[in-house]
């Protein structure tokens, strides 16, 4: 079948959607690796946008990651779909509630750049050392319907971030992989991030892994919310309510282009 494949960067996180609400599509994890290996459609992240499955919510989603493995959450693809939905006028709500693997998403357009996307979390931490790379490395992971491991240790400048983050994929305490996050603290309300995804690798921005050094931060006392997570195309506002457990991101989702693919 063809059909379009809208491109959406969530602050240079590529986010491929497609519409199955329109027309009845089905994709599977073999076909997400032939679309990236054999085109030259770049994209970290496919969305599928589906019919919702229960009657109080207004969308269901899968995500994929590029090696054609699926995602339980996906925060700047979360805000990507709700720019999707307005450019498209899919529907006639600025609010939305949008369910995932990883849970409910309640997605807000705010303007026509900047879009929210808030969820309950357990925000239980666990901690981690690990003692077989060049440096011990001390982790507090959380899991956001995915699974994260943040750092703010400070590290040597020669710190190998990527072969840290591949490596990480194939520890015994991450069976299922894990995303990698590098958090420098730039003062309380700050903090500069790269993160290295499981089944993409480093990308420009990752909404969850934004939402999980900003939680740990706040958690472990050593930021307050909200905090600004900057990553190396803009910036993300995390804003968690400890007594709700409800967690929000607020941040910019730009269309960049439509591709015709057949599936």
């Amino acid at each position: 079948m063809v059909t379009n494949l809208y491109i959406y960067s969530g602050l240079g996180n590529i986010i491929g959607i497609l519409d199955s609400l329109s027309t009845d599509l089905s994709i599977n994890s073999e076909d997400i690796i032939n679309l990236y290996k054999n085109t030259d459609i770049e994209f970290d992240q496919l969305i599928m946008v589906l019919p919702p499955q229960n009657h109080e919510h207004d969308l269901d989603v899968k995500i994929f990651n590029n090696d054609g493995s699926t995602a339980s959450n996906c925060i700047n693809g979360a805000r990507c779909v709700s720019k999707f939905i307005q450019d498209e006028s899919l529907l006639p709500f600025k609010d939305l509630k949008v369910n995932t693997k990883g849970g409910l998403w309640h997605l807000k357009a705010i303007s026509d750049k900047e879009f929210s996307a808030s969820f309950l979390i357990d925000d239980k931490i666990s901690k981690i050392e690990l003692t077989s790379f060049d440096e011990p490395l001390n982790l507090d992971c959380i899991d956001l319907g995915n699974p994260h491991g943040v750092t703010f240790s400070a590290h040597e400048p020669n710190f190998e971030f990527l072969k840290v983050g591949e490596n990480l994929q194939n520890n015994e305490y991450f069976p299922d992989g894990v995303n990698f996050g590098l958090a420098n603290k730039v003062d309380e309300y700050e903090i500069n991030l790269r993160v290295f995804e499981r089944g993409a690798g480093e990308t420009l921005a990752c909404g969850s892994g934004a939402c999980a050094a900003a939680v740990i931060g706040i958690l472990k006392g050593e930021l307050c919310s909200p905090v600004k997570v900057n990553f190396q195309l803009g910036s993300l506002l995390i804003d968690y309510e400890e007594n709700s457990k409800m967690l929000s991101a607020k941040g910019e989702a730009t269309f960049l282009e439509i591709r015709e693919i057949t599936i």
